[in-house]
């Protein structure tokens, strides 16, 4: 059986691991956010850059865009909630060895 400071430890090591995976789906969020809006930025300029009425390729660049950035976003509060949920186990886990380990003093 592990010690109580080993246990804590093995917590502390996998509530890191958890939080970095966290932190990597936040900042991929932002890139993603940034990724779309210079992307609709760019289809704007091109569209400017010809001298023809182009509402309609804006209008329907704009849709394309926000189906690919709702479904992005989807994705990434799947992964959330992955991590959410592993992080509630490797608590419920950790308690649960701790009482054990107290039960057995």
């Amino acid at each position: 059986m592990k010690t109580e400071e080993e246990l804590r430890a093995e917590y502390r090591r996998q509530r890191q691991e958890l939080e970095e995976q966290a932190e990597d789906i936040h900042r991929f969020q932002q890139k993603g956010e940034e990724i779309s809006q210079q992307t609709y930025e760019a289809i704007l300029y091109q569209i400017r850059q010809k001298e023809e009425d182009c509402t309609d390729i804006l209008a329907m660049a704009r849709r394309e865009i926000e189906q690919l950035e709702a479904n992005y976003q989807a994705d990434l509060q799947e992964k959330k909630r992955e991590v959410r949920k592993k992080t509630e186990h490797i608590e419920e886990q950790f308690y649960k060895e701790l009482q054990q380990l107290e039960r057995n003093k």
